[in-house]
């Protein structure tokens, strides 16, 4: 009984428990920057300047109102106080100085992990802290909190908290009779995502490419910096970016301005974030990009097609500042016929491009690679990438198949749709003349969709030796005809499998005739026995 009044009471006196503190005093950045010497950074009515870089460390000349309040030296990440705002000098990358300004404002940065009920003489272990009840007073509460490298004990209130690096213990209650309440909470730094993106994958010499870098982080960042950098001789404009407080997805664009050709570029985007204890974390991304030579060629093709003449475009492209001419070659896969030669030759002038356009007819639906088209001038040459295409359409195929069935002779034509999309058919197998038609159709009109087939099956009047091949006509959806025809054949006679009977060879009348005499004899037979058993009992009777 008094067990379940102790349960009961500390019940009842956790249940209004207040809620931890999860805020923080932090220095929030307002503003930041890279600045070079004699170069500022201005907040509201302050205004840093640089005056000074030696190495590491630089002079600042701090301004209120435009009037010099301070000139301090700064060390890299040093933070100084000035009136009420803070100044640090995040760090330095060559000739520029990476600065911010900052307030004291209020920030919820603690995020609650769990809260348990410790008993005085257990311990609880929350990451790798071990935590337990020294002694308990009136209204405070003796913690002794410790782990490898550490312990501590120290005296908490109702709603107090000590930080223990990225944790804090906060106690929400305190009972006399050996129950503590505690709630755990976390600092954790926010993450951030970083791509690098541009247009396309491939630029021409003299053609300006345009970056962006997409910063994305689902909590908010006390500052960002990035740096876009190249070991390729190239010019980024601007290529160093600085904000405070984002939050979600920020883009920053820069402008590639001199490539040089026949060229990998390879873009590095150096990330450096703060948090609101200035603790630094560091992310590289990259992306590489393709710079053509002074002679370009590219291929470009419908990525799918129903058509049944495919258009084949080359564009050449001269960003040398001088005349060339130019031999071009190009081929096509197996599947596709062309009705032209493709080689070219062309001469182009600085900054001058050509199309070249011609067109492939495919014989087959499926899935097809064309090769590199080739561009050669002055001993040199220079290739096109490879292009996929789809092709979509009907594609009828057909198979005959004929037998000798005693007088007769059985055909059978399957007519299959081995394309993706559906086909009108129209199916015309030529008759003999010599072995008319006895029974089924020979034709064939209908819709027949990709992956279906149908069969027509029909009977010609005696034996033939040899049957030719039926010829379709088929249109698809948008109107493009194509023609089909199945193989030619050699009959072949019925053939018994070993065991069975073989059928009787004999016409019609001859049936008859053999059904008649086999009636006849078989009641000369029964109307003998009933004569015979007539006979048997009437003789019986008398010689009774």
């Amino acid at each position: 009984m008094n067990i379940k009044i102790v349960i009961c009471f500390i019940i009842i006196c956790f249940l209004p428990a207040a809620s931890a503190v999860t805020t923080d005093r932090v220095w929030a950045a307002k503003t930041s920057g890279y600045i070079k010497l004699n170069e500022s950074l201005a907040y509201e009515n302050y205004l840093v300047k640089a005056t000074g870089l030696d190495g590491s460390n630089a002079t600042l000349a701090i301004y209120k109102d435009q009037s010099l309040i301070a000139t301090d030296e700064f060390k890299t990440n040093e933070f100084k106080i000035y009136n009420g705002v803070g100044v640090t000098l995040l760090g330095i990358r060559g000739d520029y100085l990476w600065i911010a300004w900052s307030k004291p404002e209020d920030r919820d940065i603690w995020t609650p992990l769990e809260t348990t009920i410790l008993k005085w003489g257990d311990n609880y272990s929350i990451q790798n802290y071990s935590i337990s009840i020294d002694a308990l007073g009136t209204d405070t509460v003796n913690l002794t909190i410790s782990n490898e490298t550490m312990s501590e004990t120290g005296i908490f209130q109702k709603n107090g908290f000590k930080d223990f690096g990225n944790l804090r213990i906060a106690v929400r209650n305190i009972n006399r009779t050996g129950f503590v309440e505690l709630e755990s909470l976390a600092f954790k730094p926010p993450e951030v995502k970083a791509e690098i993106f541009t247009y396309k994958d491939e630029y021409y010499p003299d053609e300006k490419v345009g970056v962006i870098i997409n910063l994305t982080s689902d909590d908010t960042q006390n500052i960002a910096g990035i740096i876009l950098t190249s070991e390729n001789p190239i010019e980024i404009q601007p290529d160093m970016f600085s904000i405070s407080g984002i939050n979600g997805t920020t883009n920053f664009k820069s402008l590639i301005t001199r490539t040089p050709p026949n060229s990998t570029i390879q873009l590095t985007a150096l990330v450096e974030t703060r948090d609101y204890f200035n603790n630094a974390r560091l992310l590289t991304v990259n992306k590489d990009i393709q710079i053509t030579p002074n002679i370009s060629i590219a291929k470009h093709v419908p990525e799918e097609t129903d058509d049944e003449n495919v258009p084949v475009e080359l564009y050449v492209y001269n960003s040398e500042k001088e005349n060339k001419s130019i031999s071009i070659h190009d081929d096509i896969p197996s599947g596709f016929t062309v009705g032209q030669n493709l080689d070219w030759n062309i001469t182009l002038g600085y900054k001058e491009s050509t199309n070249l356009t011609y067109y492939i007819t495919p014989q087959k639906p499926g899935v097809y690679e064309l090769p590199p088209a080739i561009a050669t001038w002055d001993d040199q040459s220079t290739v096109s990438g490879t292009k996929g295409i789809t092709v979509h359409m009907p594609y009828i195929t057909m198979t005959k198949k004929a037998q000798n069935n005693l007088s007769l002779t059985d055909v059978e034509l399957v007519i299959s749709n081995s394309g993706d999309r559906p086909a009108i058919v129209t199916v015309s197998d030529k008759i003999p003349d010599a072995y008319p038609l006895v029974f089924g159709e020979s034709t064939l009109y209908g819709l027949i969709e990709g992956g279906d087939r149908v069969s027509i099956r029909y009977s010609l009047q005696g034996n033939t030796g040899s049957l030719p091949a039926a010829n379709a006509t088929y249109r698809d959806i948008r109107g493009i005809t194509r023609q089909a025809q199945s193989n030619e054949i050699q009959t072949k006679k019925a053939v018994s499998s070993p065991g069975e009977t073989s059928p009787i060879n004999a016409g019609r009348n001859e049936i008859i005739i053999f059904m008649v005499s086999a009636f006849l004899v078989i009641a000369a037979i029964i109307g003998s026995v009933a004569i015979a058993a007539y006979l048997i009992t009437k003789f019986k009777t008398r010689s009774g």
